[in-house]
């Protein structure tokens, strides 16, 4: 019979039994696994031998699986299935002597016992992929252990655990996965501590990262994808009880304080291996943890968690492993797979461990060179201790990307069985410390200044073969700045360094910063630093990994500051004025190559100075800037200085920037004139002296007004000829209050003039209306502004418009002296009723003509009202003949339907609300009968802010 065909009816049967089979009779066998890969053909990289590892209890019901089948799959989002791999023979343990019913496969092997019954199964098979990319690699097998008590009926949920692997070109160097040395099955008692480490160990020297994941269920026939597991729950669900179940995401150990209810919990790890920011793969393993009411404490490692060391120097932690029962044994270990693939014990030149164990028992302390150690069980005695020290010459051939990690694993009790101690169980302790190597940085850094550059210079490090290039960092202002520790933790970047340049030379010493684009280092220390860049020893051409910085190496450029000192406008003239300018010769560093020129900038008024007028000699420190318009324009000035390369030597742009004096004069009511002046300045001015001229008569000064820091001065002269023309100017008296700069420093402003005269109108009233719809009238009062600010009014314009948007017109003139503090004009409906709805204002004009704006309106709205009548005798007496309302005001028709008591429509209006019917049927021309007829009436209400549709229903009696 067809092998394919054997193999689904065995797992139809299995199916079967799974759904006849009482829950006590379903222990079936899946616990733990997962699925590693290598490749294993130099001359294909697509090449790998795919290892599956499981761990199954077949003895519950008599299932074992001496073949194991596989799925790969592509990955992205058009997903496939590449291949099915079936008949994967178990190649681990003894050669099987009988076959189970469910074997299809010659010659396999029987799995090796690890707890118990549960067995550990290895099935290793090679696949060619078809070429770099990601992939996927599944397992499944149809029923987990039924003692599983974190999800629902675990022997009715297939067992899951995949890889997804990435095959890199072989330019980057290839890849594996990660093998993880520690099995996935562990003990826990109830209330205790529990930890494991999974011992995750990466051949490619990827770095590791690890997380926590649910187990998966997987069923292809439903899904190509798998599940989280039905009903799955973390064994820190609340339903078991309080506690705290993690991992650490760098080195793998998981713990968990405590376990509170037993039985068997699955959970994930998903081991993934990064290379240069970039995730290459994942595995997913599934473990198995036994909760048990057990006896005993896990012992306690004590040691660092992390250090750092520089390769060439020597590394030394100490560590002290401990059993709070003194009872117990104490074995301590590196990790369960030896010391050969532990961290820095699995290199050439191997960090070596030794100490003391320390038992009271007699004759058995002693020192130790190596792990694993124990101490002896004595039953009476205080807690047995281990006590240690690594040691570690590291040297250059250690330096790589990701740390080393030193798996630390101790457990007691291990002679104990547990069929004959239950109570007994062991227990284990895990601990792991991450060693970074630290490649050496360079050393003796110097920086000196030259001629507009800066040379710098270091030596070597002592890895200085493995060194690829050089980064140069520069900061302005960098302060003290020191490593943290020698873990780097804090790079250039964090500190706010720049990257200058990267020498990609591992020979270079030196290197010479010209400064290309660098202008703002006036004052200020310019600080360098220098890192190492070195070749990654275990995936060449991959230049990734940086020293620390050296020392810090400044320089300070000390430019003098250029003083602004005059900016004084010398003559008023809106086509040939002129402004007076004058400045300090600043102190220059030598690292400014001579000889020097001032340039000399302007703008209008405060823009920022960008227009070059005019460049002289460096001694030359005046300047009269002719041919401008001084009248009305005020002018902004900034003077620097620049170098024999034709670049600024920076000055301090807070000083060298200036403006003139920039005055206005307005005239205004009661013979004054308003002066305002403004100016942006680096001095401090102290007084202003404001000088006048009347009808062209020498300059008087006539006020000084204090100076206050800010950039805006008034001053109002007052009691002056309104007919006569007064001209004035500003002197300011303002200081540095620097020794070495001119003092005081004495600027005018420009010329201004203007009239006495009042040109500013006066404020309005204020308008209140009463009256409206009730009184039939408008009253519109008009009260006068209780200040002074019409003093000067002569009368009062009041306007009228339909709407507040609307156009108004001036309807009525009051004489201002007519009246005193108010009065009130009235509107009657019958002699203005165009005046009864809409808005009113007022404008108030001086003795001058000067008139105010429009005031706000005010309005009042209109009176709509309709009453309809509901008789009416068309029969020609001339009284009554027509259907028309009793009253209405301020509406207008839209329509008239006239019904008879059957509903049918007999005549249509739409002109006139005076004549709504006269008793003529539409259709015929005759006259309706006498009876009572309906009317629907449409009409539109007048409002301000727009007419509102009313429909009216009612009924009308026509009589003869």
């Amino acid at each position: 019979m067809n092998k394919v065909l054997v193999r689904m009816l065995l797992k139809w049967c299995w199916g079967i039994i799974l759904i006849a089979a009482p829950v006590s009779a379903l222990a079936t066998h899946n616990l733990a696994g997962q699925i590693t890969a290598r490749r294993n053909n130099p001359n294909n990289p697509n090449s790998y031998e795919i290892t599956l590892t499981t761990y199954t209890d077949p003895a519950p019901a008599g299932v074992d699986r001496c073949s194991a089948d596989f799925e790969v799959w592509s990955t992205g989002p058009n997903r496939q299935r590449l291949a099915l791999i079936e008949d994967v023979i178990r190649s681990n343990g003894p050669q099987m002597t009988v076959l189970p019913n469910d074997c299809t496969v010659p010659n396999p092997r029987n799995g090796v016992p690890v707890k118990g019954t549960v067995k550990e199964n290895i099935y290793v098979f090679t696949y060619i992929f078809p070429g770099p990319g990601e992939y996927d690699i599944y397992y499944y097998d149809i029923a987990r252990h039924g003692s599983v008590v974190n999800m629902n009926r675990p022997e009715e949920q297939a067992f899951f655990v995949g890889t997804r692997l990435f095959i890199s070109p072989p330019i980057l160097g290839g890849n594996n996965t990660p093998v993880l040395l520690n099995r996935p099955l562990d003990d826990a008692c109830i209330g205790k501590l529990w930890t494991h480490n999974p011992g995750g160990f990466d051949p490619d020297g990827d770095s590791l990262a690890y997380k926590l994941s649910p187990s998966f269920h997987y069923d292809p026939s439903q899904s190509s994808s798998p599940i989280v597991a039905t009903g799955y729950r973390w064994p820190d669900d609340p339903q078991f009880g309080t506690s705290d179940f993690s991992i650490d995401s760098l080195t793998g150990v998981v713990t968990w304080n405590a376990p509170q209810q037993p039985g068997i919990y699955n959970f994930g790890i998903v081991i993934e291996e990064w290379r240069n920011g970039r995730l290459l793969g994942t595995v997913l393993r599934d473990m198995a943890v036994w909760v048990i009411d057990c006896n005993n404490d896990p012992p306690v490692i004590e040691t660092i968690r992390d250090t750092c060391v520089y390769a060439g120097d020597t590394l030394r932690f100490p560590f002290k492993v401990w059993d709070p029962n003194r009872s117990d044994s104490l074995y301590f270990y590196l990790n369960n797979a030896g010391i050969g693939n532990n961290g820095p014990f699995a290199v050439a030149n191997p960090a070596t461990l030794s100490g003391r164990v320390i038992d009271p028992f007699p004759g058995f302390s002693f020192v130790f060179n190596t792990l694993p150690v124990s101490t002896v069980n004595n039953n009476t005695s205080i807690v047995d201790t281990i006590r240690g020290e690594v040691v570690w010459i590291t040297n250059c051939s250690n330096i790589r990307t990701q740390p080393y990690q030193v798996d630390f694993y101790a457990t007691d009790n291990e002679n104990y069985s547990n069929s004959l101690s239950p109570n007994l169980r062991t227990l284990a302790a895990n601990k792991a410390v991450s060693i970074r190597i630290i490649p050496p940085p360079p050393s003796a850094l110097t920086a000196v200044k030259g001629s507009r550059n800066v040379a710098l210079q270091w030596l070597p490090p002592v890895c200085g073969g493995e060194v690829l290039g050089y980064r140069i960092y520069r900061k302005l202002d960098a302060g003290q700045f020191m490593q943290d520790t020698v873990c780097c933790e804090m790079t250039p970047l964090d500190a706010g360094f720049t990257l200058v340049r990267y020498l990609q030379d591992g020979a270079a010493r030196s290197w010479v910063d010209s400064l290309t684009g660098l202008t703002d280092f006036f004052d200020k220390d310019l600080c360098y630093v220098v890192t190492a860049v070195y070749d990654v020893p275990q995936l060449p051409g991959l230049p990734s990994l940086e020293s620390c910085a050296t020392n810090l190496a400044c320089i300070e450029i000390l430019n003098g500051p250029l003083y602004l000192t005059n900016d004084s406008v010398a003559v008023t003239d809106a086509l040939s004025g002129a402004i007076f300018l004058s400045w300090s010769t600043p102190e220059i560093d030598p690292f400014f190559p001579q000889p020097y020129t001032f340039r000399l900038y302007r703008a209008n008024n405060n823009a920022f100075p960008a227009i070059e007028i005019a460049s002289q000699p460096f001694g030359d420190t005046t300047r009269t800037d002719v041919g401008i318009d001084t009248e009305f324009r005020g002018y902004n000035y900034r003077v620097e200085v620049f170098d024999a390369t034709g670049q600024i030597a920076p000055t301090g742009r807070d000083f060298n920037t200036g403006s003139s004096i920039f005055l206005t004069a307005a005239g205004g009511g009661n013979n004054y004139i308003e002066l305002r002046w403004e100016e942006y300045v680096p001095w401090q001015n102290l007084s202003y002296e404001v000088w006048r001229s009347a009808a062209g008569a020498p300059f008087v000064l006539i006020a000084t007004v204090p100076g206050t820091g800010a950039p805006v001065h008034t001053h109002t002269d007052e009691s002056l000829n309104p007919a006569v023309e007064y001209c004035y100017f500003i002197r300011s008296a303002g200081t540095y209050g620097l020794p070495d700069v001119k003092d005081p420093l004495i600027n005018d402003s420009q010329v201004a003039c203007d009239f006495a005269r009042d040109d500013q109108p006066p404020c309005n009233p204020a308008l209140v209306l009463g009256g409206g719809c009730d009184l039939q009238n408008v009253q519109v009062r008009i009260v006068k502004p209780v200040l002074d600010c019409a003093a000067d009014a002569d009368s009062v314009y009041l306007y009228f418009a339909p709407k507040a948007d609307g156009a108004f017109a001036r309807i009525k003139t009051l004489a201002w002296d007519r009246f005193g503090t108010d009065t009130t004009v009235f509107f009657t409906v019958l002699e203005n009723p165009e005046f009864l709805a809409g808005c009113y204002a007022v404008r108030t004009v001086d003795s001058l003509g000067n008139l105010a704006d429009l005031s706000e309106p005010v309005c009042l709205d209109y009176c709509p009202s309709l009453v309809m009548s509901n008789i009416f005798s068309p029969n020609g007496d001339g009284i009554n003949d027509l259907l028309r309302p009793v009253s209405f005001r301020d509406v207008v028709l839209r329509e008239i339907l006239i019904f008879d008591r059957w509903g049918r429509l007999l005549h249509t209006g739409r002109s006139d609300l005076n004549n709504l019917w006269d008793g003529i049927t539409a259709q015929s021309g005759q006259a309706a009968p006498e009876g009572v007829y309906y009317y629907v009436l449409r009409y539109d209400e007048l409002r301000l802010e727009g007419n509102r549709a009313i429909e009216l229903k009612g009924w009308v009696t026509l009589v003869r």
